[in-house]
């Protein structure tokens, strides 16, 4: 998510006499509380963990992400088994280093914006009315511009088309090793995150013709 329409739809949903905001959970998964706030509350939530310049947060977040993964494999690299190609080991070691720092770092921010919502949501009613997955996703799927799907989709076709390429290149069978293993595991995530996206633009661009 990287504008505020993203943001503030995976976060509230509109209801008589108000909104319910659907509080991060600290510990990332399991029940997490929800208010039912009023516009001006929800607008100061919204500052809360709305980046100031949301696309260059992603962009700098994306960078980040990239280069601690490339740091990580080096790190496998010259201290893991000395293979040719990497084994379960050395995948299961970079997937540690990669995912672990970067879940933490997850964490340590979301228990940051909870401390700083905690002055707004002192005293405010609680509600047992939960935003969905699906409402969730039908939000931010309405939020997002037409422009903004075909980019990400986009992108995602272009890193499934590397992918593609890179498994028609191994010398290896699919599933043969660890390596072959995760090609096509991100050939999949990223043939499903291109097909959302670009369903989502497809919409988008049909109901701007009929309107």
């Amino acid at each position: 998510m990287s504008n505020v329409g993203e943001i503030e739809s995976a976060l509230f949903k509109r209801v008589a006499g108000g909104h319910i905001f659907q509080a991060p959970n600290p510990w990332l998964f399991g029940r997490s509380s929800r208010y039912l706030v009023n516009d001006t509350q929800k607008a100061q939530l919204l500052a809360i963990v709305t980046p100031r310049r949301p696309t260059l947060w992603v962009v700098v977040l994306a960078a980040g992400i990239g280069l601690w993964a490339a740091v990580a494999s080096v790190i496998v690299w010259a201290f893991g088994s000395g293979h040719d190609q990497p084994t379960a080991y050395d995948m299961v070691a970079m997937t540690l280093l990669i995912f672990v720092p970067l879940i933490l770092a997850l964490m340590m921010a979301l228990r940051r914006n909870l401390r700083r919502m905690q002055p707004v949501l002192a005293g405010l009613p609680r509600t047992d009315e939960r935003i969905s997955h699906s409402e969730r996703q039908q939000a931010m799927a309405a939020a997002m511009s037409f422009r903004r799907a075909l980019l990400i989709g986009a992108a995602w076709t272009v890193i499934l088309l590397l992918q593609i390429f890179v498994i028609s290149h191994d010398r290896h069978l699919p599933f043969s090793n660890a390596q072959s293993f995760l090609n096509v595991f991100l050939a999949v995530v990223a043939a499903g995150l291109a097909a959302n996206y670009l369903v989502i633009a497809i919409r988008k661009a049909m109901s701007k013709k009929t309107a």
